[in-house]
């Protein structure tokens, strides 16, 4: 069991428990255990509606093209990802992320 904490849209900061692979990324989790309305592409790495940024921890792992695409339109948020294109696996390990929304900078 892994620990990963983030901070919803509402800057409240929740810790939870996973076990790697069982969600499809984290996109969903947090769907799911947060009740965000993210996700609007369904995980195509288009909309950027499940930007997240990371506040702690170490990870690292490949961006694909389409997502670095789209993060390249916001320059001034430091290490942001879009949870779909992030897979609920051990490298999650106790980072903090934060819900933001590409909808609010635009």
């Amino acid at each position: 069991m892994y620990n990963i904490h983030i901070e919803d849209s509402n800057g409240i900061l929740s810790t939870f428990s996973f076990t790697p692979n069982t969600t499809e990324n984290l996109m969903t989790f947090i769907a799911d255990n947060l009740a965000e309305d993210i996700g609007d592409c369904k995980g195509r790495a288009w909309c950027g509606t499940c930007m997240v940024q990371q506040l702690n921890g170490v990870y690292e792992d490949a961006i694909i093209a389409d997502e670095q695409l789209l993060l390249n339109g916001f320059p001034d948020i430091p290490n942001r990802r879009l949870a779909c294109q992030i897979f609920l696996n051990s490298n999650l390990d106790g980072t903090t992320w934060k819900v933001l929304d590409s909808r609010q900078f635009m």
